[in-house]
């Protein structure tokens, strides 16, 4: 049952993630009563006060943690939001990646780094300031540079070892099984088999 509730759990949550960047497009960019209320001041049905009285009452309403509409809210919320259930992902599936350690450490990495991003943004939009402080921006890209560069030297490191062991293994493959373990009449079309596979892989 357990196991049950988890998978439902990941796939709605990734449902809501893909989603999540698109929802703004489901609100008006302006609540219709504003174009209302200015045909009424073009028509002089109303006048600049009335006007001027009701555009902010609605602005005072339209306005959502924040923002000066739920459009808006969706707007800035969305990505972070998709970036911070796949942050999740990383770490739900981090313990299961055993088969290699650089590949865990890569793994590791890059999830910390994008549930950092991805909460400092989902911050950024509840904040109930105009914005964050300068200095914390500087904070956040230093943090996001040192840990990024972690990531990029991990990735290179662990191409750079692939390439030595599929380097090491060709050399075995080549040099001592030909030498160590073929007889003399087959070595011929194992060459032949061999290079037609190295062939294969171009």
């Amino acid at each position: 049952m357990t196991g049950k509730i988890k998978i439902i759990t990941l796939i709605l949550g990734a449902v809501f993630a893909c989603t999540a960047p698109f929802i703004h497009i489901l609100y008006p960019k302006k609540h219709p009563d504003f174009a209302i209320y200015a045909k009424q001041l073009e028509e002089k049905t109303i006048s600049e006060d009335t006007y001027t009285l009701k555009v902010d009452e609605l602005k005072a309403n339209e306005k959502f943690i924040g923002f000066s509409n739920i459009r808006k809210f969706w707007y800035a919320a969305g990505k972070p939001l998709a970036m911070l259930y796949f942050a999740i992902l990383l770490v739900y599936i981090y313990p299961f990646v055993i088969l290699d350690k650089h590949v865990r450490w890569i793994v590791g990495f890059s999830a910390s780094l994008f549930l950092f991003i991805s909460l400092y943004f989902v911050t950024w939009t509840l904040w109930h300031r105009q914005d964050f402080p300068k200095e914390l921006y500087y904070w956040a890209i230093g943090l996001v540079a040192v840990v990024g560069t972690g990531i990029s030297i991990l990735i290179n490191n662990y191409h750079i070892k692939r390439k030595k062991n599929l380097h090491a293994w060709l050399y075995f493959v080549i040099r001592d099984v030909k030498r160590k373990y073929i007889s003399a009449e087959d070595k011929e079309q194992f060459i032949k088999d061999y290079t037609d596979q190295i062939e294969k892989l171009r």
